[in-house]
């Protein structure tokens, strides 16, 4: 799926990846700031005790969350949700099986979780909507 980045993102992408060596794939960034970072590079972007992060998040005074990409919508779902029990997909929907003492924390305050995961699912993968059971 092809997606298309603004002037801010771009910028925001490319000093992240200078900050810590890691190549970005995908970005979306409100309150907190989400990068998505190519297979295998996780630790990378990480740093030695979290060094390359924490000096990222000072420098984009915001909190700063990475997931690692995944081939396939499936795999970047467990990579994300690693408490999920079971994935259903039909068509271009996915539902997620998890807890339900986990669920709340899935979906986030104000839905806010599930909001920046679909639209990563949406971009990436073209998925039209996950769904949490």
């Amino acid at each position: 799926m092809k997606v298309t980045l603004d002037q801010h993102t771009i910028q925001t992408i490319s000093l992240f990846q200078n900050i810590t060596g890691s190549s970005v794939v995908d970005s979306i960034s409100d309150d907190e700031i989400y990068f998505i970072i190519a297979e295998g590079q996780f630790g990378m972007a990480i740093g030695k005790n979290g060094s390359k992060i924490k000096k990222a998040e000072k420098i984009f005074k915001k909190p700063i969350r990475i997931f690692e990409y995944a081939p396939s919508a499936e795999e970047f779902i467990r990579r994300i949700v690693p408490d999920v029990q079971e994935i259903k997909k039909s068509g271009e929907e996915i539902s997620i099986k998890v807890k339900p003492a986990d669920r709340s924390r899935v979906i986030g305050k104000g839905g806010k979780n599930i909001k920046i995961i679909n639209q990563f699912l949406s971009r990436l993968y073209g998925v039209k909507e996950m769904k949490v059971k």
